[in-house]
């Protein structure tokens, strides 16, 4: 079988060490450098890795993805979300290479739920700010498609989940392959990957039976309540 090669960055996160355990069942060969490798917020280091990799898709999954930390301490997030995905823009633009961008649920504002890709966007939290600006300047380009998901690892990382919280998130070895799916339709623009909306304790006690129910008003920081996206059901 011919593989499809594809330039991954965020390579061993938790879904960019999904996606590749599962990318050959797709057809998919990832070149996925560390980030010493990979500098993503160095121009020069990402420009100098993509004219080497010979492929002309590029999937950018690298992120800082910790709401809390990046809320008290954001510039960080800035070089890597924003900063880094401008380097990426760059580089594909000049060696004429596909960029595809994950980002996130978090750009909406939560208020009304079963988001699609038309409806604008309104994110609240530092951290989803800064996925807001890097996922707005990936569609400046034509040449490029954003995937607004969201995923838990293999197993719900917490004791307590929201009861009145709702989205599309699922677990990493779900949404992995429906990435990798979308990876080989080619196409562009925006697409919602996710899995039918429910509530975050529902979601949570598939994997975890003794996991507790709480309210929003009880986790002490404000976060979207409904930020379920319309998705194509897989």
């Amino acid at each position: 079988m011919v593989l499809d090669n594809v330039f991954l960055t965020g390579g061993s996160g938790t879904l960019g060490a999904e996606l590749r355990v599962q990318s050959y069942k797709f057809g998919i060969k990832f070149v996925a450098p560390s980030s010493q490798e990979c500098d993503i917020t160095d121009l020069e280091s990402v420009y100098k890795n993509l004219i080497r990799f010979e492929g002309d898709l590029v999937l950018h999954a690298a992120a800082i993805t910790d709401v809390k930390k990046i809320q008290q301490a954001p510039i960080p997030a800035m070089d890597v979300n924003v900063v880094g995905t401008i380097n990426l823009i760059k580089s594909c633009q000049q060696l004429n290479k596909k960029l595809v961008f994950i980002s996130t649920d978090y750009v909406f504002d939560g208020h009304k739920g079963n988001y699609t890709v038309e409806d604008p966007i309104n994110p609240l939290s530092k951290y989803a700010k800064t996925k807001g600006a890097a996922e707005l300047l990936v569609r400046t380009i034509d040449n490029s498609l954003v995937i607004r998901t969201s995923f838990f690892g293999h197993d719900f990382p917490y004791e307590k989940a929201a009861v009145d919280q709702w989205s599309s998130k699922d677990y990493v070895d779900i949404i992995a392959p429906l990435i990798l799916k979308e990876l080989k339709l080619k196409n562009t623009g925006i697409v919602h990957i996710g899995t039918a909306r429910a509530s975050t304790y529902e979601k949570a006690a598939r994997r975890k039976p003794q996991v507790e129910g709480v309210y929003l008003q009880d986790i002490g920081f404000e976060i979207p309540r409904d930020i379920s996206l319309k998705v194509a059901m897989p």
